[in-house]
């Protein structure tokens, strides 16, 4: 079996809870960068990049990093943020996006899947994604364009106008004319209805 290295990328003041001895037993090498630090760097010596997300913190921005210097290397991505950010991490590069951290066994499993060439992700994010992609087609959500509909799981999961606007490339101007949209088509009048009405057809957690 193959020796995969493997790089934990953490906030300064952010704990792993992966067992680094469990991974060395199924032939994972791990060593461990703070994001700032990585941010910097011109190179590194890795097969497999774990991004433990933070609030704060630019995954995005990492990910565009680590396909400039090393474009070889599989990216991991633990979730802090909301599900869509899931559709984009992937879209940047990532291979693999986790909800949470699992534990070390099966942090290694996944660690040598998608070292294999395969894509993960975790069952939670999985089942929101698809579950969006049927319910956008279907009554009372095919009243919403796709662009209100993506506006609309955003809303329920509690992103800012701004937050939104940044996620989608458009204005906060225009994610404001979809709320508007949305309150109207869908006879719901507030966030708090939003969410509520969200959670009820599955589309958040």
């Amino acid at each position: 079996m193959s020796i995969i290295k493997l790089l934990i990328a953490k906030s300064a003041d952010g704990h792993s809870a992966i067992d680094a001895d469990v991974l060395t037993m199924s032939n994972i090498e791990v060593c461990y960068s703070e994001w700032d630090a990585l941010m910097k760097t011109v190179s590194i010596d890795a097969d497999v990049v774990l991004l433990i997300d933070h609030p704060g913190l630019n995954g995005l921005l990492a990910i565009h990093h680590l396909r400039t210097i090393a474009p070889a290397c599989r990216i991991i991505v633990t979730l802090q943020k909301t599900s869509m950010q899931a559709v984009a991490y992937l879209q940047a590069g990532a291979v693999g996006v986790l909800d949470a951290l699992p534990d070390s066994p099966r942090m290694a499993e996944i660690i040598r899947r998608v070292y294999q060439g395969d894509y993960y992700l975790d069952q939670v994010i999985a089942q929101l994604l698809a579950m969006r992609q049927i319910k956008k087609l279907l009554e009372p959500f095919d009243a919403l364009s796709s662009r209100e509909f993506d506006v609309f799981c955003q809303l329920a999961e509690g992103c800012s106008l701004k937050a939104i606007a940044e996620q989608l490339g458009i204005s906060s101007k225009t994610v404001s004319n979809c709320q508007t949209a949305i309150k109207l088509k869908l006879s719901l009048d507030s966030r708090q209805a939003i969410n509520k009405f969200a959670k009820y057809h599955g589309l958040v957690k």
